[in-house]
C-alpha cells in the first residue's frame, strides 16, 4: 500500500482514479427494481467523474503536498475510489489550513488549531520494523462519510440529470404537438379552400349548363322557324312553276262552269 504513494509522492501527478466501481454502486441504487437506467446512470456518473477530474486538474496546483498525500490516501483506501472524494478532501484540508491560519491571531487558538489538527492532520507513517505493515481493511469515520457524501452527491446529480432528460423529452413532445397543430390547422385551412373552389366550379358548371340549355332552346326555335321558312318558299316555289291558266278556265271559274269533258 505504501509503495504507490511513494511513487505519487515523487511524481506530484494527479493520480488516474479508477471510478467504475463507485459509480457500479451508484448506477444500481438509482435504478428502478427492474435495473431500468443502470447503463445510463452509469455513463452519467463516469461523465460526472470525469468534469470532477477536469476540475481537479485546474485546482491541482493549489493544494499542499501534504493534502495530496493524505487524500489520495485516504481516497484509494477500501476497493473504491473518486475523483469527488478526492476533490472533497482537498478542499476541506486546504479549508481547514486557512481556517487553521486565521485562528492563531485570534484568542484561544492554540486549542482549535490542536483539536482541527488531531481531525485533519495525516497520521504519521510507520517504523520499519522489517515487516510488512497490513493495510486497515475498513476506512477511518472521515473516509465513510466522505464516501457517503460522495454517493448522495453523484445520486443528486444524476436525479438531476434525469430530470433535466424529463424536461427535455417533454419539450419534444410539446413542440412536436404544437407542429402537429400547425399541420392539422393547415390542412384545414386548404381543405376549406378546396371547399370554396369546388363550390365555386360547381356554381361555374350549373352557369354553363343554363347556358347550354338557352342555346338548345334558341337552336331548335331557329331550327322550327327554318323548316317554316324553307316550306313557305316551297309552297311559293310550287306556285311559281304552275302554269297559267287560259282564258276559257277563268271564264268558267268565273261563272261556275266545270271542265268540260275532253273524253267525248
Amino acid at each position: 500500500m505504501f509503495v504507490p504513494s511513494i511513487l505519487w509522492a515523487r511524481s506530484d501527478g494527479i493520480p488516474n482514479l479508477d471510478v467504475r466501481p463507485v459509480c457500479r454502486g451508484i448506477a444500481s441504487q438509482s435504478a428502478d427494481s427492474l435495473g431500468a437506467g443502470l447503463k445510463a446512470n452509469f455513463e452519467q456518473c463516469v461523465q460526472s467523474e470525469q468534469a470532477v477530474r477536469e476540475e481537479l486538474k485546474r485546482a491541482w496546483p493549489t493544494f499542499s503536498a501534504a493534502d495530496k498525500r493524505h487524500c489520495v490516501a485516504l481516497a484509494t483506501t477500501g476497493g473504491e475510489s473518486s475523483n469527488t472524494e478526492l476533490l472533497t478532501c482537498l478542499e476541506m484540508s486546504r479549508d481547514v489550513r486557512a481556517s487553521r491560519s486565521a485562528a492563531i491571531t485570534q484568542p484561544g487558538a492554540e486549542r482549535a488549531q490542536g483539536a482541527v489538527s488531531s481531525a485533519f492532520t495525516p497520521p504519521p507513517a510507520p517504523a520499519n520494523t522489517g515487516k510488512a505493515t497490513q493495510a486497515n481493511p475498513t476506512k477511518d469515520t472521515s473516509v465513510v462519510e466522505t464516501a457517503q457524501l460522495t454517493r448522495e452527491l453523484q445520486l443528486a446529480k444524476v436525479d438531476a440529470q434525469t430530470a433535466k432528460q424529463s424536461e427535455a423529452s417533454a419539450q419534444r413532445k410539446l413542440a412536436d404537438a404544437e407542429a402537429a397543430l400547425r399541420r392539422l390547422r393547415e390542412e384545414a385551412r386548404r381543405a376549406a379552400a378546396e371547399a370554396e373552389r369546388a363550390k365555386a366550379d360547381a356554381k361555374t358548371a350549373q352557369e354553363s349548363e343554363e347556358t347550354t340549355k338557352r342555346k338548345l332552346a334558341d337552336a331548335e326555335a331557329a331550327r322550327v322557324a327554318a323548316e317554316g321558312r324553307e316550306r313557305t318558299c316551297e309552297n311559293a316555289n310550287k306556285d311559281a312553276n304552275k302554269p297559267e291558266p287560259s282564258l276559257g278556265e277563268r271564264l268558267r271559274s268565273w261563272f261556275g262552269i266545270g271542265t268540260p269533258d275532253k273524253s267525248r
